[in-house]
C-alpha cells in the first residue's frame, strides 16, 4: 500500500500516475474542496504538455494567459525585455482536481502507515521532518484586476532579498512578493486593490539529500523542487513525482526504488544547488568573477521556465 500525503501538484500527479498503472495507492489531504492554494500559476507550457499527457490531460485545457514578452527588472534599476519560450499561467487548482478525479483519496490527514508514505506536504515536510540546513522566504500574493504591466513582469530586490512579480491570469492578475525582508511586502503590495490575498513560506534550498527517511519518501517542495532564482515550482514538482513513479514502477524492492530515486533526483536537480550557491553569494555580498561558474545553470533555469533569456544583456548584474 502506498500512502500519498498531500494533494498539491506533485501529490495529485503521482496519485493519478500510480492509480493508472494498477498500484495500491490512496491519497490524503485535509484541505476542504475549493481551498485556495497560494501559487504563481506560471509554467512553461512546452514542459507541462508532455507531463500531463502521461495522465491523459491536455495542458492547453488549463491555459489562462500566454506571455509574448517578459520584462525583468534588476537591483541596479535596469529593465530588460525578453521574448517568451512558452511562459504562461494555468488554472492549477482545477488541474489538481482533475488529476485526482476517479482516484481513491480522503479529505483528512494521512495516517502514518503503509508500505510507502509519500510526503507531498510542501514546505512543512510533515512526515519527513524538519532539517537544520533549510532555507525559506515568505511570499505574499494578491489576485487583482489591476497591474502596472500588461504582460509578465519580474523585479529582483538588492542583495538576493527576493523578488516581485506580476502575471496575467486571463482577465485578472496575480501579483506577489517573495522576500526575506518584510519591508518589501508593504512597499509593493500595501494599498493595492485585491480580490484575494494569501501568503506562505517558500522553500528555496534543494533538499534532495534529505528526501528519504525509512519508508517515507518526499516529492515536490517537501524536497526543495523550487527554483532558487525564479521561484518556479510547478514543473520541477511534477518532474519529481514522475521520477518517483518511474523508480517505483521499475523496482519491486522499496529500498532499491528509493536509492534509484535519490540518485535520479540529485542528477536532475543538480543545477539547483548551483543556483542556491549563487543566491547565497548575492545575499552575502560576494559578487565578482567567482559567480561566472554559476551562469550556465542560471541561463538554463530561466530558459526552462519559458523565457528566452540572454546573458549578454544582464551579465553585469551577476558580476
Amino acid at each position: 500500500m502506498i500512502t500519498i500525503a498531500g494533494l498539491g501538484i506533485s501529490g495529485s500527479y503521482l496519485l493519478k500516475r500510480l492509480k493508472n498503472s494498477g498500484f495500491d495507492v490512496r491519497g490524503y489531504d485535509p484541505k476542504p474542496p475549493g481551498y485556495y492554494l497560494p501559487c504563481g500559476y506560471a509554467v512553461n507550457i512546452h514542459e507541462l504538455a508532455p507531463l500531463l499527457e502521461e495522465v491523459n490531460l491536455s495542458a492547453r485545457d488549463y491555459l489562462l494567459s500566454e506571455a509574448e514578452s517578459i520584462t525583468i527588472g534588476t537591483e541596479s534599476g535596469g529593465e530588460y525585455v525578453f521574448q517568451s519560450r512558452g511562459l504562461c499561467t494555468i488554472e492549477k487548482n482545477r488541474l489538481e482536481n482533475d488529476m485526482v478525479a476517479e482516484t481513491r483519496f480522503t479529505r483528512e490527514i494521512a495516517p502514518a502507515k503503509g508500505d510507502i508514505i509519500v510526503d507531498a506536504t510542501g514546505v512543512s515536510r510533515y512526515y519527513l521532518g524538519k532539517t537544520p540546513e533549510d532555507f525559506t522566504m515568505y511570499a505574499r500574493e494578491l489576485v487583482t484586476t489591476e497591474s502596472g504591466h500588461d504582460d509578465f513582469y519580474f523585479r529582483y530586490f538588492p542583495d538576493g532579498k527576493g523578488y516581485y512579480w506580476e502575471f496575467p491570469l486571463g482577465d485578472r492578475y496575480h501579483i506577489g512578493v517573495g522576500t526575506s525582508d518584510f519591508e518589501y511586502l508593504d512597499k509593493y503590495l500595501a494599498n493595492r486593490p485585491r480580490e484575494r490575498i494569501t501568503g506562505r513560506k517558500i522553500r528555496l534550498k534543494p533538499l534532495m539529500g534529505s528526501a528519504v527517511r525509512g519508508n517515507i519518501v518526499g516529492i515536490g517542495e517537501a524536497v526543495g523542487t523550487v527554483s532558487p532564482i525564479t521561484g518556479e515550482g510547478i514543473i520541477p514538482s511534477l518532474k519529481s513525482a514522475e521520477i518517483l513513479y518511474q523508480c517505483l514502477n521499475r523496482n519491486e524492492d522499496r529500498e532499491e526504488a528509493f536509492r534509484a530515486y535519490m540518485k535520479a533526483m540529485e542528477k536532475t536537480f543538480s543545477r539547483y544547488m548551483k543556483l542556491y550557491s549563487l543566491l547565497m553569494n548575492f545575499r552575502s555580498g560576494r559578487k565578482g568573477l567567482g559567480n561566472v561558474r554559476y551562469l550556465p545553470a542560471a541561463v538554463e533555469d530561466i530558459r526552462s521556465f519559458g523565457i528566452d533569456f540572454r546573458m549578454t544583456k544582464v551579465i553585469s548584474e551577476f558580476l
